[in-house]
């Protein structure tokens, strides 16, 4: 089967800038949505049905989720969860910045300690029975091979040539990339608020993904595949 995989981060400049780091602005996440490829023009015909429904003219993503826009967002959740979109899953790693140490096991390399936890996110997600196209969204890099390298060694891993493409997309251009944006915001807002977050709108978005789920947002188990979240724990190195 062939697969689009879609990836974006949240708080990324945490692991960079540890002065960041406060109560509420601790967790980074990388996530992505996982769509069978005969399952893409379904999925984006739907994503753009709802905006033209709601006079969504431009990108979407989790830092304009407002009040006046919610029953946007919220059918937007609807559609990942309807039962017919079953093989449609995300998953999503969370890390603990205040405990990512890059001195002592990345040379001080921000950026390799980075795609090591985008290698966490796919290695244990893809199988060798599948074939993958990967689209991230566009990070400028201090090194022009990473993507190259993430996608060969992710391609050792699986034992094969599974992975045929990986490489950066503008997630302006799609609104795949923008869903995943949103399913990802609410993991991280809800770990790095808790149920403290100030915001009405995002606070009855991540109600609506645990309605969904029929559990609070938190770590979930490995074989738990529509929505799985994997807390990296740190304690032992990277």
């Amino acid at each position: 089967m062939l697969i689009d995989v879609y990836c974006d981060e949240s708080r990324q400049d945490l692991l960079v800038n540890k002065s960041q780091i406060n109560e509420f602005n601790r967790y980074v996440c990388i996530g992505g949505i996982w769509v069978p490829y005969e399952k893409r023009a379904y999925l984006k015909k739907e994503i753009n049905y709802l905006k033209a429904k709601y006079g969504i003219k431009n990108e979407f993503k989790w830092g304009n989720v407002s009040t006046n826009k919610v029953r946007f967002y919220t059918e937007l959740i609807d559609l990942f969860f309807r039962a017919e979109n079953k093989d449609i899953l995300f998953r999503c790693v969370v890390i603990d910045a205040s405990e990512v140490d890059d001195e002592k096991y990345n040379d001080s390399d921000h950026e390799l300690g980075y795609y090591k936890f985008y290698y966490q996110l796919l290695h244990n997600w893809l199988t060798a029975a599948n074939e993958y196209y990967i689209f991230t969204d566009f990070k400028t890099n201090k090194d022009n091979n990473r993507l190259h390298e993430l996608r060969r060694i992710v391609n050792r891993s699986l034992h094969g040539e599974n992975v045929k493409v990986l490489q950066a997309i503008d997630s302006e251009e799609s609104v795949i990339l923008q869903l995943q944006n949103i399913l990802m915001g609410a993991v991280a807002y809800k770990f790095n608020y808790g149920d403290r977050g100030k915001s009405v709108a995002k606070n009855q978005l991540v109600r609506a993904v645990e309605e969904k789920l029929g559990c609070k947002i938190a770590p979930t188990y490995k074989c738990d595949r529509k929505f799985n979240i994997f807390k990296i724990s740190l304690r032992g190195g990277i």
